[in-house]
């Protein structure tokens, strides 16, 4: 995508299509049952950290 050909609006769509993906993959990697791995934690917590930039984008955007 051509950052530079989108408007703001399209933008913050994508952000939010992102956003709501990224919760469906952690519903999936977020098991409560059992005991979870250590890759299943560094895959929730990057999961989360990506989610919270993409929050902050969508803050900043007007």
């Amino acid at each position: 995508m051509n950052a530079a050909t989108q408007n703001s609006s399209s933008i913050s769509e994508v952000l939010k299509a992102r956003k709501d993906h990224l919760t469906g993959l952690l519903k999936i990697a977020d098991t409560k049952i059992g005991k979870s791995t250590a890759m299943q934690k560094l895959t929730i917590n990057a999961i989360k950290a990506e989610m919270g930039l993409i929050k902050h984008k969508l803050k900043k955007r007007p």
